[in-house]
């Protein structure tokens, strides 16, 4: 355990070690880090605000391009694996928090809160919960903060099973469906409250399908409707980290090209474009609205329609399990993907699908980028029956005992996949523009799905000087 760690830390985490916790801060390395250049810097003009999002990569089997699978929202964690601990991602919570209460009126000249408020911070589902190591510390890391930029208002710490007492801030913990179930949305303001006191922070975007589920908030395409999600950390991006179609239009001219996703709203439609699909290979299920690699399925070629309906089945099926009644509400429209097979990496069992997750951490004007975990799937793959298996194709860590992790700086493991320092530089280079041009979009709106600048682009490919985001 990193000797740097305050106390408080090393005791939550020495309890959640005894419950599976994934440990991910254990793979931080400050020295390597520092030695590696990381986190890297970039200039980002059009980011206006604060935020994280998380990228993940592979190396394709066979062709050495790199894919993007999927971007994941502040509802992920890792940021602690760079270092060994996320402060850094618990001070950019906190600058959002602070610029909020100002916009919002809450703060008084001399720094005092007019009114109490709440920041709130959730995690996981609890039967899926197993990054208490970094979640907490960063929370005990956010009010401390926030304690620091407000002097003399009293800020306390209080579960979501807490009552709120009389201090001026409250940071709520919990897990999503206990922390949704006291929020309310004002209808006439659209912004949020938790117990009737103004939220200044929200933590996780995955409390919106959960109010959504539970009929407090009302999905409007693919965004919500009569919502101020100001405060939600990387606001403008919320309703593209739940959308993995707008993903992938997104990555075009980033340096990692999009795959190709198919979408449906029922179940016919979505088995005709399975079988459509299937000719070119297997297809990837995935779920609107979830985390977690809840109801991720796969089909493959040779499956009849009664196999292919009983994966979708599946797929709500899981979902409900996990997130309960009306979940119908948010999972649709379920997406269609490529299966992308990634290079192997060697084990004494055979070689396993992996993936590299890279956090974009940003504030207004610029941005950091780091690699966090290489994530390994616990069992060997073996393309006869990979999808009669789980463990063979699913790497991601929450939602199952078995975990197999190394640290994003592992040159051996780095190497072993493909991932050399080239690839690497333009995976953490495509990760920015991706991030860039997301933002970008949700500010200027655009072209159908794309920024002013890709319909430029198109007639000049010099137009758009990605290389001013590096520094």
């Amino acid at each position: 355990m990193h000797e740097n760690s305050p106390p408080s830390h090393r005791v939550i985490r020495n309890i959640f070690s005894k419950f599976g916790d994934i440990e991910e801060w254990r793979l931080g390395d400050p020295a390597r880090a520092a030695a590696k250049g990381y986190p890297r810097k970039y200039e980002a003009e059009a980011i206006d605000d604060y935020g994280i999002v998380f990228v993940d990569i592979v190396v394709e089997e066979g062709t050495g391009v790199l894919v993007c699978h999927e971007v994941n929202g502040p509802n992920a964690v890792g940021s602690d694996a760079l270092t060994g601990d996320s402060l850094a991602r618990a001070e950019n919570e906190a600058l959002q928090t602070m610029r909020r209460m100002r916009e919002y009126g809450y703060l008084r000249p001399n720094g005092g809160l007019r009114k109490p408020v709440v920041a709130i911070t959730a995690h996981q589902h609890w039967k899926a919960f197993r990054t208490g190591g970094e979640f907490y510390p960063r929370v005990l890391s956010l009010a401390e903060i926030l304690q620091e930029m407000l002097p003399g208002n009293t800020i306390s710490l209080r579960s979501a099973g807490d009552e709120l007492g009389d201090e001026a801030l409250a940071v709520v913990y919990g897990d999503v469906p206990t922390v949704a179930a006291r929020m309310q949305i004002d209808p006439i303001t659209h912004r949020f409250s938790y117990d009737g006191r103004p939220v200044v922070f929200a933590g996780n975007p995955n409390l919106l399908p959960e109010l959504v589920r539970t009929r407090r908030l009302e999905r409007r395409g693919t965004g919500f409707a009569n919502a101020d999600l100001r405060v939600f950390h990387a606001w403008r991006l919320v309703p593209t980290v739940l959308d993995k179609a707008l993903q992938q239009t997104l990555l075009r001219g980033t340096g990692i090209d999009p795959a190709l996703c198919v979408e449906a709203m029922e179940v016919d439609e979505l088995l005709a474009a399975i079988k459509r699909m299937l000719t070119d290979g297997a297809v990837v299920l995935k779920p609107n609205g979830c985390s977690g690699g809840a109801g991720i399925h796969v089909t493959v070629p040779g499956m009849s329609d009664n196999e292919i309906r009983e994966r979708i089945e599946a797929v709500v099926g899981d979902c409900v399990a996990k997130y309960g009644a009306n979940t119908e509400a948010t999972i649709f429209p379920i997406r269609c993907f490529p299966f992308v097979r990634s290079t192997p990496y060697p084990m004494s069992d055979g070689g396993h699908i992996w993936d590299l997750r890279i956090a974009v951490m940003f504030e207004p004007g610029r941005a950091v980028a780091y690699p966090v975990s290489f994530r390994l799937a616990p069992d060997p793959f073996n393309a006869e029956s990979f999808h009669l298996q789980r463990d063979q194709w699913i790497s991601n860590v929450t939602g199952r005992q078995v975990t197999l992790l190394k640290s994003g700086m592992d040159d051996e493991a780095l190497s072993a996949v493909g991932l050399t320092d080239e690839k690497m530089e333009r995976a953490l280079t495509a990760s920015v523009k991706w991030t860039v041009k997301a933002w970008d979009r949700s500010v200027r709106g655009g072209v159908g799905v794309a920024v002013y600048e890709d319909a430029c682009e198109e007639n000049d490919t010099s137009f758009y000087p990605w290389q001013k985001f590096s520094a």
